[in-house]
Order: structure tokens, then C-alpha cells, then sequence
């Protein structure tokens, strides 16, 4: 699953809890001007197994889907990080969605950076956000590979999400 994010909605966010984190300090520098950004390419299970979490009331389920399968890595250098600044925003923001999602399916940072970007750089995006049916029928409209499929939408954080197959061709995603 590729999510992308409306940088200017995140950056907003954080400007209204009092202060721009550390982390997204070159994301939402007012030098910076990025409309949607990759927040990060995740292996998904179609059907996944669950997790009970007994320490809420009432007890939540969980999907568990592949995460940290390398555990901690060593931090990745600059020349790693920087090509995908642009497209990706951030050093820990990098980093860390290689360490969760990118080691669980991809041998080095670069093959999982090059794969997000090319899946990026094959969608023609919005120049701004919009409410979720208005941007899933925009999607669609501009970019043929998506007719027909089911978007996915994380209304919290506004984010969408676009599903792939194991061989990256574009699938529905859960409803």
C-alpha cells in the first residue's frame, strides 16, 4: 500500500499543537513548499491475523501486518537519504518507514525508495486535498491505472492509500 499525505493539512497540524516537531522541521519549513508527499510504501496482508489489545476497555482487535522484521537498523547515511528528500520529506521520516515497512520486503534502503518513487512518479496528484469522494473520483479521472479500484482513506490523518499486488499492479483495497 502506497500513502500519501497533503504535507500543507500535516504541516497545519502541527503548527496548531503549538510547534513543528523536530522530525518534520524541513517538511514544514515556510522555505518548503511540498503539496503531497509519500508517507511510505507498506506490506499489507489480505487477510491478516489478529491481535487482541485487552488494555482498553472494550477490548480493540488489531490487524498485524508485516512490521520491523529487521528490527533496529543502522541509521542509513545521507547519501541514501537525500535523493528522496523531495519526495519524502524528512531524515527520520525515511528512516523510519525503512525500518518498519521498507526491510520487510526489499533488500537495500534504495531498492525500497526507487520502488516508492517510481510508484509516485506514475500518479498524476491533485494540486491540493479535497474531501474523500471528490478525490478518489479526481484520482480516477487523471490517472487510468486507478478506474475501477478501490481506494483506501484514513480519515484521521486524511491520508490515501492506493494497494498494489506483491507485483505492484494496482488492487482494490479493503473496504
Amino acid at each position: 500500500m502506497l500513502a500519501l499525505s497533503w504535507s500543507p493539512g500535516f504541516c497545519d497540524s502541527q503548527r496548531r499543537r503549538g510547534a513543528v516537531s523536530k522530525k518534520a522541521a524541513f517538511q514544514c519549513a515556510e522555505s518548503n513548499q511540498f503539496g503531497w508527499i509519500v508517507h511510505g510504501l507498506w506490506a499489507q496482508s489480505a487477510n491478516p491475523a489478529t491481535c487482541e489489545d485487552i488494555s482498553v476497555t472494550p477490548p480493540r482487535k488489531t490487524d498485524m501486518h508485516p512490521r520491523y522484521c529487521k528490527g533496529n537498523l543502522p541509521k542509513l547515511a545521507p547519501s541514501e537519504i537525500l535523493p528522496y528528500m523531495c519526495m519524502q520529506p524528512g531524515e527520520a521520516l525515511l528512516q523510519g518507514e525503512w525500518e518498519k515497512h521498507g526491510a520487510c520486503d526489499f533488500d537495500t534502503a534504495k531498492q525500497y525508495f526507487e520502488k516508492e518513487r517510481e510508484l509516485f512518479q506514475a500518479l498524476k496528484l491533485p494540486d491540493s486535498t479535497m474531501p474523500k469522494n471528490e478525490l478518489f473520483q479526481w484520482m480516477k479521472q487523471h490517472n487510468p491505472q486507478l478506474k475501477g479500484r478501490w481506494l483506501g482513506y484514513e480519515k484521521h490523518s486524511g491520508e490515501l492509500r492506493i494497494c498494489y499486488s506483491k507485483d505492484f499492479k494496482v488492487i482494490d483495497c479493503q473496504k
